[in-house]
């Protein structure tokens, strides 16, 4: 038997009706035994409707926009089999990269997510998590072990999900695959790559903003405030800060250089869980457990729930305040990641000085 058939694929779309009919086509071919979710963040393009006429297989569920790890662990809650695959809207995933995944994650215990090497339309391999990221150098010929994966095609286990939780929905857009592949790693659980390529366009849905920007950054330096040691965070913050307050005066984009200055004094602060964006309040804590999921009662679930766990999630988080949360360090990648954010924001900050001369 296929083990295709135990495969739940998770899509979080906003906004991105082609692209996103283009992928459901295409895991129509490659996977016609799985169940296929998504979860649509109330776009305005007519994405929910053309699921719901064209693909009535589909499992579709809107909720609210609150970021990418607010959608996909909705989906997963409702997920029903034992292998899950996060997928994005614009990654167009084939047979033989699914089978090789879901084989190596049946027959390795150890290892608690896998995902496919990354390619652009063109064939061109896409390089991920910046330049000091070493697998982008290395050829994928073989399963490779390594430090992070990205979240565009990631397939992993219940059993892993159930010990280590969903995403963190304290990130609105970006850096949660980083947390979520660090918490993963501290369990004890491997993470590798296979050499199936898959085609991913990338930003399908999400065109560049300086409120983008913001979450980004914001996103980062929470995600550094839990994993990283204190001196590396605090070496991030202030270099951040440095842009901001530079950049706030030397952008010429008057957009931007408000953005800059929220970031300036977002880094003054430290409120790394002060988004530009609505946050569901929740951080990494499930609506309800990853467990098995019943789909009649999924398919019925009011979207009232929703709205009052919504409300509640901010109370709590209003309640907390906005400091960040300790968690046990996993600093390795991190200060790779963060030496590139440094590297970054160094070339930035002279760009925007070079600009305005």
């Amino acid at each position: 038997m296929s083990q295709l058939r135990q495969l739940s694929i998770v899509i979080p779309s906003y906004n991105a009706r082609g692209l996103l009919r283009r992928t459901l086509r295409t895991l129509a071919v490659a996977a016609p035994e799985a169940e296929v979710l998504v979860v649509d963040g109330r776009s305005r393009d007519g994405s929910a409707e053309m699921v719901r006429d064209e693909f009535p297989d589909v499992r579709l569920f809107e909720f609210e926009n609150h970021g990418f790890a607010h959608a996909v662990n909705r989906g997963l809650e409702h997920a029903t089999r034992d292998y899950l695959l996060l997928l994005n809207s614009d990654l167009f995933a084939t047979r033989k990269a699914l089978e090789a995944m879901a084989a190596r994650l049946a027959s390795h215990r150890s290892v608690g997510a896998v995902a496919p090497v990354l390619t652009n339309e063109d064939g061109t391999r896409q390089h991920v998590f910046g330049a000091f990221y070493w697998p982008n150098f290395h050829p994928v010929r073989k399963v490779m072990r390594v430090p992070l994966l990205h979240a565009a095609c990631l397939m992993t286990r219940r059993e892993v999900l159930r010990e280590v939780g969903g995403l963190d929905e304290s990130f609105f857009l970006y850096n949660e695959e980083f947390d979520w592949c660090a918490r993963v790693s501290r369990a004890g659980y491997r993470l590798e790559i296979v050499p199936e390529r898959v085609v991913h366009v990338g930003g399908g849905s999400t065109p560049p903003t300086p409120e983008l920007t913001l979450e980004t950054q914001r996103g980062f330096l929470y995600l550094t405030s839990k994993h990283a040691p204190r001196l590396v965070t605090r070496g991030l913050r202030r270099v951040m800060q440095i842009e901001a307050v530079c950049a706030s005066h030397l952008d010429p984009r008057p957009a931007h250089r408000a953005m800059w200055s929220k970031l300036a004094s977002l880094t003054r602060r430290f409120a790394t869980l002060e988004s530009p964006f609505p946050l569901s309040g929740r951080g990494t804590g499930p609506a309800q457990p990853f467990g098995l999921a019943e789909p009649a009662a999924v398919r019925g679930e009011a979207a009232g729930e929703e709205a009052a766990r919504d409300e509640i999630g901010r109370a709590e988080s209003s309640e907390r305040g906005d400091g960040p949360r300790s968690e046990t360090l996993s600093a390795g990648s991190v200060v790779q990641l963060s030496a590139e954010r440094a590297r970054v924001s160094a070339r930035r900050a002279a760009r925007a000085a070079s600009a305005t001369r």
